[in-house]
């Protein structure tokens, strides 16, 4: 019964969510890998993901919900924890986002005036 209705609701949500969750992939994986972040970052993806498989979990599965998930949790603040605290323009060079200019001609073209200019020596 569930089926039917799981169905259409992912071929319905697919072309809108997995682009954008093909991007996050590939932004955490770029980060991963990226000597300019820091390596405690770095590092939370691989804990997380040991964490995942590790027999050993912080809170009992028997706790009725926090225990069944406590792994997604902790992956979930593994990924959000890496591309939060790493550098905005690390972030935006890896999404292929350009930086804002804060060169006056690109804010307001119109009052720039273009002109030449040449140094007198009086000496």
């Amino acid at each position: 019964m569930l089926h039917r209705l799981l169905f259409p609701v992912l071929f319905f949500l697919a072309p809108r969510v997995l682009p954008r969750a093909l991007k996050f992939v590939r932004l955490v994986w770029r980060l991963t890998f990226d000597k300019r972040v820091s390596i405690f970052l770095r590092m939370l993806l691989p804990l997380a993901i040991i964490y995942i498989i590790s027999p050993y979990d912080l809170l009992r599965d028997s706790i009725p919900i926090i225990g069944r998930f406590d792994d997604l949790i902790i992956l979930g603040l593994a990924l959000l924890l890496l591309t939060k605290l790493a550098s905005p323009e690390i972030v935006d060079e890896h999404m292929g986002r350009t930086p804002p200019s804060n060169r006056p001609e690109d804010k307001d073209p119109a009052s720039v005036v273009d002109g030449s200019s040449r140094i007198i020596d009086d000496e």
